[in-house]
């Protein structure tokens, strides 16, 4: 038997670009795209993920198939086998009763906070027992069961709990282990309830618990605290009127027995759960419900179960919500959805926070939450259904054969994992050496599980136990990479740690795959450190700068690096700055400042002070010059500040700086008390004192009182000490490979196959008032109605050039449209709201129809921004893998042009990205107007060739 996976397309079924409506929501809300995913985890059980792409926004499901008539499968409710009442995970349920699926079932109430209780609405049943039960006749919960035979029904149930006297009379109770301790009246409980009875509490504190054992009442517990469970036998539990009922009518040592009567028959009755509303009936779609746990108009988390129309399938849902990445169903909606998915019959279960679904995996055995909760973790709940594989343990029948990635370059290697299944298509053992590995469709060999292929191309990995167990993967082998990437673009590292780098590289057609260790050749520079086999780079312990390059083939990218040190230095002011002020403390004191030209150290000019302190001698004179902008902010590892400073005689003043910490406090810090020397001199001073220091406002020269001075002193260049990461001498770094455009050239084109347009980046910084922009428009406008066929306008802002523009002309501000030119056909997409579905939700249908109606030779798309801008950015990525897979499908030449603050151009899975930035090239000014280019596109067949032209 053969089996295969991949995860994008024998895994996952794309259906996307549906253009009707679907059941599965209201008639206003349409499908745009789909995907699902389907494994089969056991002989006769499916697991699918739907995810859902409508016209009111994303939906994501999941839903479960059982084939009741495979013998391999038992379908069960799951409770807490400790106490019915005592609410659990799902996951635990799962793992506790070994399930390899379950879902969320009844609804509950939850009992006091910190209980640990929950009480599900109507019976369950388990394993053909009666786990719990209600006196009640229920018209709007419906209940789902199963009889010995797997035939299921739907069903209100109508159930009676009574007690039988001595006398055989009988009275009704409330309750089979669904006591909650929140009503007056009679119940019986057992040790599915729990291992101790309830016994009186301070909500009911008169009461009396009579316990029968082997059909014999035993004993009265009269107001009494709980006792421990009787092991054969069963507590009758009564507060209020019953009380005396119990003593007048019972006796220890008499016979009683308890009976549970329904309107269905439960002798053959395998499980039940008990639901909602009934959503599908007899084949049809309910419009109004018995049951609502929420507005009906509101879309939540769902969980359904239903039957096919011949009742061999069961298909169980769980479709999360309340979130963008899933908005949910309203219950009506849910009813579309199960119709849809083949249900003749479909019982709405608990939803919202309750939703979860869990399986394992094809060829696992671990379960694990499929869906995501909206809770955002699983909430404890009070039954759920279960499924069993029960085949028994079977030798090896197939392997399922899985690689982490469907794409491979040529020359690296890809390792694939197998996993042996029986003939029920559950896990079995296996040892990895008894297989034998092979590929075919490309030219490559095997080391152990590893693929190391020769030769570009579509393949198939088989793997091999003897003859007849086998086990195949489809790949992809690319061509050699035309460009790579690190996980890190730079990498600024302490001394001696250590870091995992990851390499992916890209085709010439923009597909991508990783690159394993071993087939990357890594090299450093600058005795920065070293990597090791499995990536991990590890700084040396001294510090220093340099870079690490990765090489694949011809590709190479480079990563500069910078090692954490001490002592680095920054000048923070030259004194070549217009903002610098003087002021003097007293006003008594005298003093001048200046930029001085002729005395420097470097630059063109350092300050200078000009001061006399000859007066008030009892009080300290002090010149401060404010550095701009109320001060520098200083590194968080400041550790000293330096000045040179220059005196032509020695002097007793002192020079300092005021530096404020991170608590708001300021201090004076001083370089130099008293001038010592003549000419410059480098001075610093110490801020470990300081709690981190944060900025630095001013510098000064002080005299001190009792003192006098007077002269000339020259400040230059205000220096920053501190622990940082030194620049990286970026002329010493590799130069990371640019793959080459081979559409990027001039050529003439003519015929009736030939097409020429203009793309122009509109950015919202164009002004009205800008004679530059107005005269380099109105010159565009010029060249693009003499020169090309369709003028193109993409972006934000389409002002002035539209009204000027004579030729066909598309533009990302209007609506959508099309034009068809020459077996051409250019593509006008409106996101003006941050995506396609939220500025009109009818586009995505409309544009799924031109794709699907285009019979020409290449696709042009214009978008006002990159689409993983979009606010949906996973909006943005369906666009781009809905026009890769339509040029994969078609071959077509599919191009796609948006504005961005760059020119450029690249490639991604087979479709062309051009990029144009207008007036927000890097670069551009009045001085600089060749910065802003627009590009000119021409067309022969399917030759497409481009540029980027400048306006003049």
């Amino acid at each position: 038997m053969k089996k295969y996976i991949r995860k994008s397309f024998a895994l996952l079924v794309i259906l996307a670009t549906l253009l009707t409506s679907f059941s599965g929501v209201s008639a206003a809300q349409q499908l745009i795209s789909q995907t699902v995913e389907k494994q089969t985890i056991t002989s006769g059980v499916t697991l699918e993920s739907y995810d859902r792409f409508t016209t009111s926004g994303w939906i994501k499901s999941y839903v479960l198939r059982v084939d009741l008539s495979n013998k391999n499968v038992k379908v069960d409710t799951l409770v807490n086998k400790k106490s019915v009442v005592g609410y659990s995970t799902v996951l635990n349920l799962a793992k506790n009763s070994g399930a390899i699926a379950a879902v969320n079932g009844s609804f509950f109430d939850f009992g006091p906070s910190g209980s640990g209780k929950g009480y599900t609405y109507g019976p369950v049943v388990s394993s053909g027992e009666i786990d719990l039960a209600a006196t009640r006749d229920s018209k709007d919960t419906a209940t789902f069961s199963l009889n010995d035979v797997n035939e299921a029904l739907f069903t209100y149930w109508n159930t009676k709990v009574e007690l039988v006297t001595p006398k055989g009379e009988r009275k009704v109770a409330a309750s089979y282990n669904r006591y909650n301790g929140k009503f007056n009246g009679m119940s019986i409980v057992d040790s599915k309830w729990g291992a101790k009875t309830p016994g009186a509490t301070s909500n009911y504190p008169y009461w009396i618990e009579m316990v029968v054992e082997d059909g014999i009442v035993k004993e009265f517990n009269e107001n009494k605290p709980s006792m421990d469970m009787p092991k054969n036998g069963f507590v009758v539990l009564g507060a209020g009127s019953h009380i005396q009922y119990l003593k007048d009518n019972f006796n220890v040592g008499d016979p009683v027995e308890y009976n549970i009567t329904m309107n269905v028959d439960t002798n053959n009755m395998k499980m039940a759960l008990t639901g909602g509303a009934m959503l599908v009936k007899d084949d049809k779609v309910l419009t109004s419900f018995s049951h609502n746990p929420v507005s009906p108009s509101t879309r939540a988390s769902r969980t359904a179960i239903g039957t096919s129309k011949d009742g061999k399938t069961l298909i169980v849902a769980a479709v999360d919500g309340r979130s963008s990445a899933s908005i949910g169903m309203t219950q009506s909606e849910l009813a579309s959805y199960m119709h849809e998915l083949g249900c003749a019959n479909a019982l709405n279960l608990d939803g919202g926070g309750s939703t979860t679904l869990v399986a394992r995996k094809q060829g696992t055995t671990g379960l694990s939450v499929q869906n995501r909760p909206s809770d955002g973790s699983q909430r404890g709940v009070g039954a759920s259904l279960g499924i069993f594989s029960v085949g028994p343990q079977g030798p090896v029948d197939s392997l399922y054969i899985t690689s982490y990635e469907d794409y491979v370059f040529v020359n690296t290697s890809r390792a694939f994992t197998a996993r042996g299944m029986d003939k029920y298509m559950n896990p079995v053992n296996i040892n990895p050496k008894d297989i034998k590995w092979s590929v075919s469709g490309v030219k490559g060999t095997f080391k152990g599980n590893v693929l190391y292929p020769t030769t570009a191309g579509e393949a198939v990995v088989t793997a091999k136990i003897g003859d007849n167990v086998v086990g195949t993967c489809p790949i992809t082998v690319l061509e050699s990479p035309s460009k790579l990437e690190m996980n890190y673009d730079t990498l600024n590292v302490n001394p001696g740690s250590s870091i995992t780098f990851s390499v992916k590289g890209w085709d010439k057609n923009g597909y991508t795959a990783s690159i394993p260790p071993a087939n990357i050749k890594w090299s450093t520079g600058g005795n920065v450190g070293n990597v090791s086999s499995s990536n991990v780079f590890t700084a040396n312990k001294s510090g220093g700068t340099g870079y690490v390059a990765a090489t694949v083939g011809s590709a190479v990218v480079s990563c500069p690096v910078s090692i954490r040190k001490s002592g680095l230095t920054k000048v923070i002011q030259d004194f070549n700055s217009t903002g610098i002020k003087l002021i003097t403390s007293p006003n008594s004191a005298k003093a001048s400042y200046s930029m001085a030209s002729n005395v420097y150290k470097s630059a063109k000019n350092s300050a200078k002070i000009t001061y006399d302190f000859s007066k008030d001698v009892n009080v300290n004179r002090t010149a401060y010059l404010t550095l701009p902008n109320g001060g520098y902010t200083l590194e968080s590892s400041t550790s000293k500040l330096g000045m040179w400073v220059y005196s032509s005689a020695k002097k007793p003043i002192w020079i300092g700086a005021t530096v404020h910490d991170s608590k708001g406090n300021y201090s004076s810090e001083y370089f130099a008390k008293g001038i010592t020397w003549t000419g410059w001199k480098y001075l610093e001073v110490s801020l470990d004192n300081l709690n981190t220091p944060k900025k630095i406002t001013n510098v000064f020269a002080v005299q001190p009182k009792s003192g006098k001075s007077s002269g000339t002193v020259y400040f230059d260049d205000l220096t920053m000490v501190y622990t940082g990461y030194p620049a990286v001498d970026m002329t010493k770094v590799p130069k990371t490979t640019v793959p080459k455009d081979d559409n990027y050239k001039e050529s003439t084109v003519s015929g009736t196959d030939s097409m020429t347009f203009s793309v122009f980046g509109q950015s919202t910084a164009y002004s009205s008032s800008n004679k530059t922009q107005i005269d380099m428009l109105n010159t565009l406008a010029s060249r693009i109605n003499s020169s090309v066929d369709v003028s193109v306008l993409v972006g934000s802002n389409d002002g002035l050039t539209r009204s000027s523009i004579k030729i066909p002309q598309l533009a990302t501000t209007a609506s959508y449209k099309s034009l068809d030119i020459n077996g051409n056909r250019l593509i006008q997409l409106n996101t003006s709201k941050g995506g396609i579905r939220a500025t009109n939700t009818n586009e995505w249908l409309w544009l799924n129809n031109q794709l699907k109606t285009f019979d020409g030779k290449n696709l042009f798309v214009f978008l006002m921004e990159d689409p993983i801008k979009f606010n949906d950015t996973k909006e943005g990525q369906l666009l781009k893998d809905t026009l890769s897979n339509y040029q994969k499908e078609t071959g077509k030449n599919v191009w796609v042009f948006y504005k961005g603050n760059s020119n450029s151009s690249y490639m991604d899975k087979g479709v062309k990205y051009v990029v144009t930035a207008g007036f927000d090239s890097y670069g551009f000014s009045d001085s600089n107007k060749s910065a802003a280019k627009y590009a000119v596109v021409k067309v022969k067949g399917t030759s497409i060739t481009y540029q980027f032209k400048s306006f003049n």
